[in-house]
C-alpha cells in the first residue's frame, strides 16, 4: 500500500535523507558551530518621534539572564532563543521558557532591578508578547530610546537587525516581521564593555544595562518625512534654515507652518526627497536663558504630519567670550549623570530629569553639562522649556582604541543619533566629541574625524571636548610651587621644609623668574575646538599624585594647595573661552572627618578656593563642577563612605544638599558676573 505524502513532508524527508547522508563526512567541529547569520544595521534615525502614531511597549517584560551566551543560535549548539520554542509534549526538550521567566520594567536597568544583578555585566533577554493590527499602505518602525550596549532584535522568531552603539536612540522598519493578532518580540541586550567599544571597559559611572528608553511601535506612510531641522542662520537673525529629508528619493510638495510667525509655505522636495531652504522672518523672537520662547512647527505632505515645539537662537564665540543672540554670557553650570534622585538604577523618565533639573536651578545655574554619554531625549526637551542651556556629549571616555576602525564608526554613530534627535532643541549649544582624552597622533586623527563629523551635520552650534590635565611638566612645576609656599608657613616641619629647600634649589633654573603657578592648556585638539574645556582637580587628586614622589605628609601638600589656589592661572595660548569642565572633591554627607578628607568641610573649602582661583581669570568663561549628585560607580569601593558611589556630588543619591552647595549657590547668584 502506498502513502501519498504531502509537498511539506516530502522537504522534510528530503532533508532527513540527505543530512544522514552526509553527516559521516561532517567534521565534528563544524556539526557542532554555526556560521553567525547576518543582523542587518539600523535605518536612518526618525525625528521628531513624540508628533507620531506609535503603540508602546513600555511595561512589564520576561526576562532570562544568559551568562555563557547561550541563547544565540551562532554561539551555541544549544542556542535557540530567538525562535521562543515552547514544549508541546513531556518527551520534548526544552530547556528555557520565557513565559514562565520573571519580569522587569521596561525601560530600567537590570542591575537595579534585581539585586542579584547589581555588578552583572553580559547578555540578557527580553521577551514581550504584543497585540497588533497591520493596516494597509503603513510602514511599522521599532524605535528604542535606548539600549546598553549591544542589542539584537527578533520578532516573531525573525531576526530584524542589530545596534552596537549604546545610550542612543535607534529604529528598525519591521512590516514585514508582524502579523495581524499576537506577536512577540525577543531582545538580546549585552553591556560587556571592552578595548575596543565606546565606552571603553573602564569607566567612572556604572555600566548599566539594559533597555533604558521607551520602546514605541511608530506608524508612518509608505513615504513620509525621515526627519527635519530648523535652526537660526548664521547670516542674519531673522532667518532660518530648513532642512527635510524624506524616506525616499522622490520630488514631493511639503508644507511648513509656524503659525504664530504667519508662515505657511509650500516647498517641493528635490530628486533625492531633500529640501533645503532659507526663509526670512519679521518679528522672530529668540530664544533665551530665562525666557525660552518656543514656537509651534508642523511639516506636513500629502500624507504624513509631524510637529514640535521649537525654538531659535545664536551661539557663537569670539576671541575669548561667549555670545548668546549677541549678548556675552557666562556659562553658570553644573555637571550632571543621568541617575534620578532618590531613586537607583538609570535616569530615563521626563519626571527623572524634571527632579535633577529643578535640583540644579536651586543652584542658579543656566547650563548644564550632560556628560559622558547622550541621555534620553526629555533633558534636552526640559532645557528647551526651563531656558537651560544644554552641553551633550558621546563617551569617548579615557584611552580608547583609536586605531580601530569598529571603534570608530561606534563613535561617530553614537555623534550622528545624537545630533539627529537633538538638533532642534534651542537648548543645545554644545556637541562635545570626548572627555579627558590622552594625547597621541592616532587619538587626534579619531578626534578631529569627530569634530568635523559634527560640523558636517549640524553648523549651528559649538564643538568642544573636555580636555585632560595632569602632564609631567605640569606636575613639575606644580611641585616646584607648593615647595616654595611650604618654606613660608609654621605648620610645615622642620623636617619637611628641608625636603622643600632641595626641591626649590633643584627647579629653580627652570621655574625661578615665574611668581606664579600657570597652566598653559597646550593640548593641540584645543586649536580645533570653539571652547577649551578643562578637567582640573586641585585641592583633591594632585596632592596625592605627587605625596609619594616627596616624602612629606599629605595634610601638609593639602594644606599648602589651599594657599596656592588663589593665585594659579589658567590660560591657553589659542585666543578661546575656556571652561572649566570638571572640579571638585568627595564628600559623604554627614560624615564626620573634623574637616579631613570625604567631610562636607573639606569639599567646601575646595569650592571656596576654587572659586577665588577662578575670579582671578579672565579667560575662564564657564564652569561646570563635578558634579550635582553622588552617582554608582564600581570603581569605588570604600566602605562606609562611598559604597560603589563617587561622593563628588554637591547633593547626595537622596537629593540632600551638602555645605559645597551653598557655596556654588551663593557664586553664581551674587559674585560672578
Amino acid at each position: 500500500m502506498f502513502r501519498i505524502f504531502n509537498q511539506s513532508q516530502l522537504i522534510t524527508i528530503f532533508f532527513i535523507t540527505f543530512l544522514i547522508a552526509n553527516l559521516g563526512a561532517q567534521d565534528t567541529e563544524e556539526f557542532f558551530s554555526r556560521p553567525a547569520p547576518n543582523y542587518p544595521s539600523h535605518d536612518p534615525l526618525l525625528g521628531w518621534i513624540d508628533s507620531r502614531n506609535s503603540l508602546t511597549l513600555n511595561g512589564k517584560w520576561h526576562y532570562i539572564v544568559d551568562p555563557m551566551n547561550n541563547g544565540l543560535p551562532e554561539e551555541s549548539f544549544f542556542g535557540g532563543f530567538p525562535a521562543n520554542k515552547t514544549q508541546k509534549n513531556n518527551l520534548e526538550r526544552v530547556e528555557f521558557s520565557f513565559e514562565d521567566a520573571e519580569t522587569m520594567n521596561v525601560p530600567g536597568d537590570w542591575n537595579s532591578q534585581n539585586e542579584n544583578l547589581f555588578f552583572y555585566r553580559g547578555p540578557v533577554w527580553f521577551y514581550k508578547k504584543f497585540n497588533y493590527s497591520l493596516q494597509p499602505n503603513e510602514l511599522v518602525h521599532l524605535y528604542i530610546g535606548t539600549s546598553n550596549f549591544s542589542t539584537k532584535i527578533f520578532i516573531n522568531g525573525e531576526i530584524v537587525g542589530a545596534f552596537n552603539s549604546g545610550y542612543t536612540a535607534f529604529n528598525f522598519e519591521v512590516s514585514k516581521y508582524l502579523k495581524n493578532g499576537d506577536n512577540f518580540i525577543i531582545i538580546q541586550v549585552d553591556n560587556t564593555l571592552s578595548a575596543d567599544s565606546v565606552p571603553t571597559k573602564k569607566t567612572d559611572w556604572w555600566p548599566y544595562g539594559g533597555i533604558l528608553g521607551d520602546v514605541q511601535l511608530i506608524t508612518t506612510p509608505r513615504v513620509f518625512i525621515q526627519n527635519a531641522n530648523l535652526q537660526l542662520s548664521d547670516k542674519s537673525s531673522n532667518e532660518i534654515k530648513l532642512s527635510v529629508h524624506l524616506n525616499e528619493p522622490v520630488s514631493k510638495k511639503v508644507n511648513l507652518s509656524i503659525p504664530e510667525l504667519g508662515i505657511d509655505i509650500d516647498f517641493v522636495s528635490d530628486q533625492e526627497g531633500s529640501i533645503n531652504q532659507k526663509i526670512n522672518l519679521d518679528d522672530l523672537i529668540l530664544w533665551d536663558v530665562g525666557s525660552p520662547k518656543l514656537y509651534d512647527v508642523v511639516i506636513s505632505t500629502d500624507s504624513d504630519v509631524i510637529s514640535d515645539r521649537i525654538g531659535f537662537r545664536e551661539i557663537k564665540v569670539i576671541d575669548e567670550k561667549i555670545l548668546l543672540n549677541g549678548n556675552q554670557i557666562k556659562l553658570k553650570g553644573i555637571s550632571m549623570h543621568a541617575e534620578p534622585i532618590g531613586e537607583e538604577g538609570f535616569a530615563f523618565s521626563k519626571q527623572h530629569f524634571k527632579n535633577l533639573l529643578n535640583t540644579a536651578q536651586d543652584l542658579k545655574v543656566n547650563f548644564i553639562r550632560a556628560s559622558h554619554y547622550p541621555y534620553t531625549r526629555y533633558i534636552s526637551q526640559l532645557c528647551d522649556e526651563l531656558g537651560i542651556l544644554l552641553w551633550e556629549e558621546i563617551p569617548v571616555y579615557w584611552n580608547i582604541n583609536w586605531s580601530n576602525v569598529e571603534t570608530k564608526t561606534s563613535a561617530k554613530t553614537m555623534l550622528t543619533q545624537m545630533i539627529h534627535r537633538d538638533w532642534n532643541r534651542a537648548s543645545v549649544i554644545i556637541w562635545s566629541i570626548g572627555n579627558e582624552t590622552p594625547f597621541s597622533d592616532a587619538r587626534m586623527d579619531f578626534m578631529i574625524d569627530l569634530k568635523e563629523t559634527a560640523e558636517g551635520l549640524d553648523s549651528s552650534r559649538l564643538i568642544s571636548a573636555a580636555l585632560l590635565s595632569g602632564s609631567v611638566e605640569q606636575f613639575r612645576s606644580l611641585t616646584y610651587f607648593l615647595a616654595k609656599e611650604g618654606l613660608k608657613h609654621s605648620f610645615v616641619s622642620y623636617y619637611e621644609k628641608a625636603i622643600f629647600n632641595q626641591i626649590v634649589s633643584q627647579l629653580q633654573p627652570l621655574y625661578g623668574s615665574m611668581d606664579t603657578f600657570k597652566i598653559n592648556i597646550k593640548d593641540p585638539l584645543a586649536e580645533h575646538l570653539d571652547i577649551i574645556a578643562y578637567n582640573e582637580y586641585f585641592g583633591w587628586y594632585y596632592t596625592s599624585f605627587i605625596v609619594d614622589q616627596l616624602g612629606v605628609e599629605e595634610s601638609t601638600l593639602r594644606k599648602l594647595m589651599f594657599k596656592l589656589m588663589p593665585s594659579i592661572k589658567i590660560e591657553s595660548q589659542y585666543k578661546k573661552p575656556i571652561h572649566l569642565s570638571e572640579f571638585g572633591a568627595g564628600a559623604k554627607r554627614n560624615f564626620k572627618a573634623d574637616g579631613g578628607i570625604w567631610s562636607e568641610e573639606y569639599q567646601e573649602d575646595v569650592y571656596r578656593h576654587q572659586l577665588e582661583m577662578i575670579q582671578n581669570n579672565d579667560q575662564i568663561q564657564g564652569l561646570s563642577p563635578w558634579i550635582l549628585k553622588d552617582f554608582r560607580s564600581m570603581m569605588r569601593p570604600l566602605a562606609g563612605v562611598q559604597d560603589f558611589y563617587n561622593r563628588k556630588g554637591l547633593v547626595d543619591e537622596d537629593g540632600k544638599k551638602k555645605k559645597a552647595f551653598r557655596v556654588l549657590q551663593q557664586f553664581y547668584e551674587d559674585e560672578w558676573e
